[in-house]
């Protein structure tokens, strides 16, 4: 039987099941809400639909919709990414770039039994960033059709940091969208923070890693990442802190997702790298660090600063 067939079957074995819930639950004046448990997903309803796009997508010789959150560092994304994997059938992968050695210990071999781009590097295979590209967009080919077909969403959160804050050349495509684009239709989200707390933060954990480090060129390079997309599809730290259901609604709708929930009770029991920031699970505003004479200096003679803020109407600056 062909993969088409089984999830044919599938979906008609699930709307019968459905079916006879349903017809129960009149029988019996049952107005509770049925559940029909799939391999720890909920929504029964949503999962026909999604097995329905499935089938859909294989008849039709669609892309597949994939989604991806852009961010730089020390900017808010790790929270929004933890609430965004807390909806309900959405999985999450952070920070992935397949070509980056930020964070790797080039000195000594680290164990890592599952990378297989890593232990190549280690292993001096050639052209290994050639080879690391392939590994990555096949292997989120397969990750996304596997949570695909159990019906859930898969979100990439992609390690801009990578492509815009290094002393490589920066991109004129990131590099997630050059790789996966050919291969999905891509729904993008992007969070961005004022680039005062941002770059502070940034500074502070010693992530500067481009040159000149300053304050002017990160704006710059932030303006350069932010070019791609539209504003549509930006949303704001600030706002995001301070109306968090309001916000993370938005971002659903605009990652085309069916389901919303605002309960982010739990939203720490989500294991998501780069966690550098707040802990604990209270959103709200917080005050900004005090801001040092020289960066002060940077800041207000910043032309690229200016040019942010009449973009994106960030916060005027003031002296703390």
């Amino acid at each position: 039987m062909s993969e088409s067939k089984d999830l044919k079957t599938l979906q008609q074995e699930l709307q019968q099941a459905l079916s006879l819930i349903n017809d129960y639950s009149a029988t019996h004046n049952d107005t509770s809400k049925a559940v029909l448990d799939t391999d720890g997903l909920n929504n029964t309803q949503s999962l026909l639909e999604r097995c329905a796009a499935v089938v859909n997508a294989d008849k039709d010789n669609t892309k597949p919709t994939l989604r991806i959150i852009h961010h730089f560092a020390c900017s808010g994304g790790t929270l929004i990414s933890k609430c965004l994997a807390a909806q309900s059938n959405v999985f999450l992968l952070s920070e992935l770039h397949p070509t980056t050695r930020l964070g790797m210990n080039m000195e000594k071999a680290a164990y890592t039994p599952r990378d297989i781009t890593t232990q190549a590097i280690y292993g001096r295979v050639p052209n290994v960033d050639e080879l690391a590209e392939k590994l990555f967009v096949n292997g989120i080919i397969e990750t996304e059709k596997h949570i695909r077909e159990r019906g859930g969403y898969l979100v990439i959160r992609a390690h801009t940091h990578a492509d815009y804050c290094t002393n490589n050349p920066i991109p004129e495509v990131d590099t997630l969208t050059r790789l996966l684009e050919p291969h999905f239709h891509i729904k993008h989200l992007v969070t961005v923070r004022n680039p005062i707390d941002s770059f502070m933060s940034l500074r502070d954990n010693g992530w500067v890693h481009f040159k000149p480090d300053s304050f002017d060129e990160y704006c710059g390079r932030l303006l350069k990442f932010l070019e791609p997309f539209d504003k549509e599809q930006i949303i704001k730290y600030e706002s995001f802190v301070e109306h968090p259901e309001r916000e993370l609604k938005n971002i659903t709708e605009l990652l085309g997702m069916t389901q919303f929930s605002d309960d982010l009770e739990y939203i720490d029991i989500f294991q998501v790298s780069g966690d550098s920031g707040r802990s604990g699970i209270e959103i709200s505003k917080r005050s900004r660090k005090p801001v040092p004479d020289e960066l002060y200096q940077q800041i207000v003679s910043s032309k690229n600063f200016k040019s942010l803020s009449d973009l994106y109407q960030l916060e005027p600056m003031n002296q703390t």
